[in-house]
C-alpha cells in the first residue's frame, strides 16, 4: 500500500514525542489537527508493525462516524476494503487492526477490561471523566518486542475532565502511583494548522466571536479557563477535614437522591449543623460526615444500609429530606420510594417510627444560589460548610459541575447526583439568620434555648463538635 502523509510541524512533534513517551497528550485550540494526528500515527503504526491492534475512541457514535470512520476512508481510501462495518474494525492485510469505538458513558469502559490494545488513541479527552484514561491504559500491553505500547489524547480545554487533565498534563502535579515521565504535553493552536488557515482563512477570525470563556479555549488554548466551572469556589484545601463524629447536641439532616440504574446513582448524606459564635457574630456551620453512594439496590437495602450505618455512629438524623420525586407514587402505582424506606425503618426500630421524610424543593436555580452560599467563607475564615474526607464521591463530583451554556443559571448534565443530594438538605437549614440567645438549626425544628455568656450571646464550644475520629 502506497502511503502518503504530511504533518505539519506540531503533528509531526506530536507523533516524535509518542515514539518515546507512554502517554502524549496533544491539546490546546479547535482546528489544531489534532485529529488528523491521531488517524496518521494509527495507520502508520499499524502498517510498520504487523500483527498489531489500535483502538481509537470518542464519545459518541455520531461524533466517532463523522471526525475518524469517515475521514479515514477519505484520507486513506484503500482501507475501505478491508473494513468490516459490523465490528467498525479495519483488517489489514499485515495481520494489525484498527478499531472504531465509543464511549458515550463513564462505566462503559469497563467493558474494555480483559482486551489488549498496543495503542489507544482517545480523541476529544476532556470530554471524559479522567476514570476513563486509567481504565483504559490498563489495556495497553503487547508480546511484540518490536513495539511499545502507547496512548495518545488529544482535546480542548473545558469538559468534565479538564480538572485532571490539566493537573497531570499542563501543572504538572502527580499522584504518588503517577510517574511524571510517562506524560508528555504538545500544546497546539490554530495557528499550527497551515492546511486549514489556506483553506478557510475565516475560521480564526469566527473563533474570536465565541463569548470570552469560549473563545479562550477554543482559539487561545487557553488552559487557566475556570468560568465554566459551577462551583469554582470549592477547594479541597478549604472544604475537606478529617473524618468526625458529631456531638449528640448537634442536629444532623439526612438527605438523599434516587438512583438505581448501573447508569444512574443513589447519594445520601448525614450533616451535622452547629451554631458558631466569632468576635460577637452567630452563624451556622454545616459538616457533612456520612456518604452513601452506589447503584442497583432497593429502598429497602438503602433504607437497611443507613439504619444500621447510624446505629453503629449512635447517630438518629433529626429530619429527612429526599428528592422530592422519592415521596411521588411509582410509575406502576405502586408505594412511594421514600414511603418504602420509613417502613423499613420503622421494621428495623421495633415498630416505632424512627424518621419521617419531608418533600424537599428540586428548583435547581435556588440549590445553586444556596450552595454557593454555603461554600463562601464565613467570618472565621472558614467555609460555612465542610465535607469529612471520607465522603468522596461529593467531593470529587462538586468541583467537576458545570455551567449549562444555554440554560442561564443551571448546571450542565452530568454526574450531579452527589450535589442533589447533598443540596436537597441545604434548603432546610438557616444560613446565618440567628437570634442571641436561641437558635434553630432546621428550619421547621422548634428553638433551642442555650446558655448565654454576660453579652447575652448564645455559649457554643465549637470543639465540641469534633467527639472523635471514625
Amino acid at each position: 500500500m502506497e502511503l502518503r502523509i504530511t504533518l505539519q510541524p506540531k503533528q509531526r512533534e506530536a507523533l516524535k514525542a509518542s515514539d518515546i513517551y507512554p502517554i502524549v497528550f496533544m491539546g490546546g485550540a479547535k482546528g489544531g489537527g489534532k485529529s488528523y494526528a491521531i488517524r496518521a500515527r494509527e495507520i502508520i503504526r499499524r502498517l510498520k508493525y504487523k500483527n498489531t491492534h489500535g483502538l481509537i475512541v470518542r464519545k459518541t457514535y455520531p461524533e466517532l462516524l463523522a471526525n475518524h470512520i469517515r475521514k479515514f476512508f477519505s484520507e486513506y481510501p484503500q482501507t475501505f476494503e478491508w473494513y468490516k462495518k459490523a465490528e467498525k474494525t479495519i483488517y489489514y492485510p499485515n495481520g494489525s487492526t484498527t478499531e472504531f469505538s465509543y464511549l458515550q458513558h463513564t462505566d462503559d469502559v469497563y467493558t474494555y477490561q480483559g482486551r489488549e490494545y498496543d495503542d489507544i488513541s482517545v480523541d476529544e479527552v476532556t470530554q471524559h471523566e479522567y476514570e476513563v484514561i486509567k481504565i483504559l491504559r490498563s489495556s495497553l500491553r503487547t508480546t511484540n518486542p518490536l513495539i511499545k505500547p502507547r496512548m495518545f489524547l488529544t482535546g480542548n480545554p473545558g469538559g468534565i475532565g479538564h480538572d485532571e487533565v490539566k493537573r497531570v498534563f499542563i501543572d504538572r502535579e502527580f499522584l504518588d502511583d503517577e510517574n511524571p515521565n510517562d506524560f508528555h504535553f504538545v500544546q497546539a493552536f490554530v495557528s499550527d494548522n497551515q492546511a486549514l488557515m489556506a483553506a478557510d482563512s475565516e475560521y480564526a477570525e469566527r473563533l474570536k466571536d465565541l463569548p470570552e470563556r469560549l473563545r479562550k479555549a477554543y482559539l487561545e488554548g487557553n488552559w487557566e479557563i475556570a468560568e465554566d466551572k459551577a462551583f469554582k469556589i470549592f477547594s479541597r484545601l478549604k472544604h475537606i477535614i478529617k473524618p468526625v463524629i458529631p456531638d449528640k447536641q448537634f442536629a444532623v439532616i439526612l438527605s438523599m437522591d434516587w438512583g438505581f440504574s448501573d447508569k444512574s446513582k443513589f447519594a445520601a448524606y448525614l450533616t451535622a449543623v452547629m451554631p458558631v459564635i466569632y468576635q460577637g457574630q452567630t452563624f451556622n456551620r454545616t459538616i457533612t460526615f456520612k456518604e452513601w453512594s452506589g447503584n442497583e439496590k432497593s429502598p429497602y437495602e438503602w433504607a437497611e444500609i443507613i439504619y444500621n450505618d447510624c446505629k453503629e455512629l449512635g447517630i438518629r438524623p433529626n429530619k429527612g429530606y429526599p428528592d422530592s420525586a422519592m415521596l411521588d407514587r411509582q410509575s406502576d402505582g405502586s408505594k412511594a420510594i421514600g414511603y418504602l424506606m420509613e417502613e423499613r425503618w420503622k421494621q428495623l426500630n421495633g415498630g416505632v417510627n424512627w424518621l419521617s421524610l419531608t418533600r424537599s424543593a428540586k428548583n435547581r436555580v435556588t440549590r445553586i444560589a444556596t450552595t454557593h452560599n454555603w461554600l463562601s467563607i464565613a467570618p472565621d475564615d472558614l467555609p460555612y460548610s465542610l465535607f469529612t474526607e471520607n465522603c468522596p464521591y461529593i467531593t470529587t463530583s462538586l468541583p467537576k459541575l458545570r455551567w449549562h451554556e444555554t440554560k442561564l443559571d443551571d448546571i450542565a448534565e452530568g454526574d450531579d447526583h452527589g450535589w442533589d443530594g447533598w443540596s436537597y438538605g441545604l434548603l432546610h437549614i438557616r444560613y446565618i439568620k440567628l437570634k442571641p440567645g436561641s437558635f434553630s438549626v432546621v428550619k421547621t425544628e422548634k428553638r433551642t434555648h442555650l446558655t448565654t455568656d454576660e453579652r447575652g450571646l448564645p455559649v457554643v464550644n465549637p470543639n465540641t463538635f469534633f467527639n472523635s475520629l471514625s
